[in-house]
């Protein structure tokens, strides 16, 4: 499909005749597996620790039927959402205050992008282009769909119906759904999730930023800059090439390293992976005792789900990664990435539980702070009328 733009902004990002934004060849959806909290699909059996397995087909999710059900589709800035906090559909009725923009040419990738669903996605509104800009740059598809349970904790999804596209931070589908564009902002974002997922030994994020690095990670195609993640930058040219790397054993090692040098061995050893686990995680684990839910762990599932029910017999672990599964997502992911709750350590599940927690303290008081504030605006604030009889009072006692 061709499109008339004005300026080109990144490898696949460009400026239309209109100002609009357009994001070209955007994986939008994929095949294969996702994990959802039992409270997500209520009508389909989980397993034993309230997660259900979906299985999204080649058959289902390339069928014209449901290609054709995102065809200009709205683009939204997060999943829209009611007061209660629940996903809802963009409708004639909502569609002003909700589209940013919309998708076109939906179709299915082609290439190492075969298990991709594929799309054009134009961004019509400033407030698009800032979210993006200020890191919604994944992308999360709001459709209906239809589930039929093969196993506990196994469904399949089927008869898919597309309704939005919403831009996120991190999205179910993981960072292969996200918007093209110029190597440095993508590169960067890149760099800064595998440094994070070092940081918490998140190796299910490790492998899939391994697998899927950025189409250029030296910035030589890139039409806007040539800045690498780090701030360092190297330019080269046959006249003058980059220095032969240092050899043990050949008396090298006592030379100078230049500083660009030592930058890049510093960057790279931060990435270097730990030492494997040596399964102590797994046998303290298995070795724990069902029983009630008290203490630190009730107090801060309370943060995560105000209100939740505890269980009055469960494995602490076991518990924990339940109320992370189905917890707010976005918030989860904050912490873990796009990781298997189910295969994470017990050690790397309490650390998320512990940070989940917090990061819930701080939204619920900011939240409690917002409608305090409403609160006493709205006990406070006086009609007009009321302002005019009460200065008709005052001057009349004077």
């Amino acid at each position: 499909m061709k499109y008339f733009f004005k300026t080109r902004l990144g490898n696949t990002r460009f400026q239309l005749g209109d100002g609009s934004i357009l994001f070209k060849d955007v994986p939008i959806g994929r095949i294969g597996e996702q994990t959802y909290g039992a409270e997500e699909l209520p009508e389909i059996e989980s397993d034993s620790q309230g997660v259900i397995v979906v299985r999204r087909t080649p058959e289902e999710v390339f069928s014209e039927r449901t290609m054709a059900s995102f065809e200009a589709m709205a683009v939204t800035i997060g999943h829209p959402k009611d007061f209660n906090g629940n996903i809802i559909f963009v409708t004639p009725q909502n569609w002003r205050q909700l589209a940013n923009g919309h998708i076109q040419n939906v179709r299915r990738g082609e290439g190492d992008k075969s298990d991709l669903l594929v799309a054009d996605v134009i961004a019509k509104t400033p407030e698009a282009v800032e979210a993006v800009e200020n890191g919604d740059d994944e992308v999360s598809c709001g459709y209906d769909a239809d589930y039929r349970q093969l196993s506990p904790g196994v469904a399949e999804q089927y008869a898919i119906t597309g309704n939005h596209l919403a831009l996120v931070p991190n999205g179910r589908a993981g960072s292969r759904c996200a918007l093209g564009d110029s190597m440095p902002n993508k590169a960067k974002n890149w760099w800064e999730r595998l440094v994070r997922a070092r940081k918490t030994n998140d190796a299910a994020e490790m492998a899939n930023l391994i697998d899927n690095p950025p189409d250029n990670m030296t910035g030589d195609d890139d039409v806007s800059s040539t800045v690498t993640p780090g701030g360092v930058v190297i330019n080269l040219s046959p006249q003058s090439p980059m220095p032969a790397p240092t050899l043990p054993g050949t008396g090298d090692a006592e030379e100078d390293i230049p500083a660009w040098g030592k930058a890049l061995i510093e960057a790279v050893a931060k990435l270097t992976p730990a030492a494997p686990a040596t399964g102590d995680d797994d046998e303290e684990e298995k070795k724990e005792e069902e029983g009630g839910v008290t203490g630190d762990a009730a107090y801060r599932a309370d943060l995560i789900q105000p209100g939740i029910q505890l269980p009055t017999k469960a494995k602490p672990t076991a518990f924990k990664r339940q109320v992370l599964v189905s917890a707010d997502q976005s918030l989860v992911r904050s912490i873990v990435g796009d990781a298997d709750i189910t295969k994470l350590k017990k050690t790397t599940v309490d650390m998320a539980f512990t940070a989940v927690s917090e990061l819930a303290k701080n939204r619920n008081t900011a939240a409690k702070t917002t409608d305090g504030f409403r609160s006493m605006n709205t006990n406070t604030t006086k009609t007009i009328a009321e302002i005019n009889a009460a200065a008709k009072e005052i001057w009349a006692k004077r």
